[in-house]
């Protein structure tokens, strides 16, 4: 048996406000951009081609993520994965690269060698090899019981 659950917390006071008002700001930002009179009302406002954060923005970001997984007789596994910098940026670029690296430069130390082919995931195509790669990067990826 396997299932996914994926959530944002949000910490009290008032933790149900928070959590019903981001639901209900998204569901209508997304109705808004389903409708193209009401997209182009919105467009000046959203970021341009070319904008971004600046480059200190980028360095100064970071991210957290925190995973449990549950087997079905209780055991947990927990999984970590840490960086300095900002995730929406650098820390995508190091995934990319380090993905491609890893498929240019060591696609004999990939799981299933370098034949393997299907849609895979990150994990299951590239394996220790990435993890290893992003760990040189200063990352942390760590899985505890």
């Amino acid at each position: 048996d396997f299932t996914y659950q994926e959530y944002l917390k949000f910490d009290e006071p008032l933790s149900w406000l928070k959590a019903t008002s981001v639901t209900a700001g998204l569901a209508l930002f997304t109705g808004i951009t389903q409708q193209p009179p009401l997209r182009s009302l919105l467009q000046p406002l959203l970021p341009q081609p070319g904008d971004g954060p600046s480059e200190q923005t980028m360095n100064e970001g970071w991210f957290s993520c925190e995973l449990v997984g549950t087997a079905t007789d209780g055991r947990k596994v927990r999984g970590l994965i840490r960086d300095q910098g900002d995730p929406g940026n650098r820390a995508t670029v190091k995934f990319i690269c380090e993905s491609a690296l890893s498929l240019a430069l060591q696609s004999n130390e990939l799981p299933g060698g370098p034949t393997r082919g299907g849609i895979l995931t990150p994990a299951t195509g590239l394996g220790e090899v990435l993890i290893e790669r992003l760990r040189r990067t200063g990352m942390t990826l760590a899985i505890s019981p």
